[in-house]
């Protein structure tokens, strides 16, 4: 399909999505326009990310170019995220819980109310869900255990924030008869020690799926304006 008409089917979908929701996530709409109407990665100062009406994502995907994501909407504890090329990433408390657009999509993810970033201080230390993945799987259990690694500084803005590091390892299930690999692995999360958000985050949610790199530059601006 032609870009330019993608694009703007993929636009005009949302405005009739936003269609029915609140007046606050139809004014949403103007900054989501902007991130898919972008083919190359926005440059964004600290003054445009405040005044965008939508919260705002810095997303590398693998070898990809640093994309922007606008958060579409919040429904049932779950922002949802979307991109120039209407790929979707479903949030609770700052963990992927669904995809849209990938090549191996997650579907679905259980036991949302014992996420360890729902209340990360303090911390609890094991999370077990049931997830289902496009192409691998239905019901597939994944357990992770979780530890406040270090206190750090992160910079964004040409700003330092402090920052508890957090670690999850994560264990995924054996989904073939063959020998698999790679089926532990850790994600990292960064939450500020100035209000208890997340800022920023490192993680993969299937064992050949590529690492989102995902900082929250609207959380970040926010945060260092409130220091004036």
């Amino acid at each position: 399909m032609n870009k330019f008409f993608s694009t703007v089917f993929t636009v005009a979908l949302l405005c009739l999505a936003l269609v029915g929701c609140s007046s606050t996530n139809k004014a949403y709409y103007d900054t989501i326009k902007l991130a898919l109407a972008s083919e190359k990665p926005l440059s964004l100062p600290i003054e445009k990310v405040l005044a965008s009406r939508a919260d705002l994502l810095k997303v590398r995907h693998g070898e990809r170019n640093t994309a922007v994501m606008a958060l579409a909407y919040i429904e049932n504890g779950q922002n949802k995220w979307v991109s120039a090329d209407s790929a979707q990433l479903h949030m609770h408390n700052g963990v992927i819980v669904r995809t849209h657009g990938l090549n191996q999509d997650m579907l679905y993810t259980s036991n949302l109310d014992k996420n360890p970033l729902s209340d990360p201080l303090p911390l609890s230390f094991d999370w077990t869900r049931e997830v289902d993945i496009k192409g691998m799987g239905y019901g597939l259990t994944v357990t992770s255990q979780w530890k406040a690694v270090a206190e750090e500084e992160l910079t964004e803005f040409s700003a330092s924030f402090p920052v508890q590091r957090i670690e999850e390892t994560v264990s995924f299930p054996k989904t073939t008869p063959y020998i698999e690999t790679g089926l532990t692995w850790t994600n990292t999360y960064w939450v500020s020690q100035e209000n208890g958000e997340l800022l920023k985050a490192s993680v993969k949610i299937t064992p050949q799926s590529d690492r989102f790199e995902m900082t929250y530059l609207s959380r970040a601006a926010r945060l260092l304006n409130e220091r004036k």
